[in-house]
């Protein structure tokens, strides 16, 4: 007996009225892997403030949302554009991260990260970016790695909350 295929999520760009949504997912995804050290309610007011600020069509941030056929959301990914200084050596002067990826679990394994992941980096290359970087999760890795991403030797990082001070 043959199954069928999972039916491919709709995707769209998402924009300021879907920031509660985003909210609720972006809870989701941050508490999965650590406890939250803000209220919940406090977080969801601040987040969905933030998100609806930057979500209008913009040069630095766009997000992406997935949903079923009902219109439940499934999943969401953003990128930021960071633009590079001007280089006279003729390397693109855009980079992209991405970041706040993040699939329900109950549509895990369906082709939902995939075409998140696929319209972040077309959006990605339309706009001539150098580069995307992030930081994966262990569990997402596979994923990342299917997609063309690698480890890059020489890439540092100092994270000032956790080392305290620096001179």
């Amino acid at each position: 007996m043959k199954h069928a295929a999972p039916p491919v999520p709709r995707l769209r760009v998402a924009s300021a009225a879907d920031a509660p949504i985003l909210t609720e997912l972006r809870y989701e995804f941050r508490t999965g892997l650590a406890p939250d050290v803000q209220p919940e309610a406090g977080f969801r007011e601040r987040c969905a403030e933030w998100m609806a600020a930057r979500l209008p069509w913009s040069d630095v941030w766009r997000c992406w949302l997935a949903e079923d056929d009902a219109g439940e959301p499934l999943g969401m990914v953003w990128v930021q554009f960071l633009e590079k200084l001007p280089n006279p050596i003729g390397e693109p002067e855009l980079h992209a991260y991405l970041t706040s990826f993040y699939v329900r679990p109950a549509a895990r394994n369906r082709g939902v990260g995939s075409s998140l992941l696929d319209a972040a980096l077309a959006a990605c290359a339309e706009r001539g970016s150098d580069a995307v970087f992030l930081w994966p999760t262990a569990r997402s890795r596979a994923l990342y790695l299917r997609h063309g991403f690698s480890d890059r030797a020489g890439v540092l990082e100092c994270r000032l909350w956790e080392s305290g001070p620096h001179t």
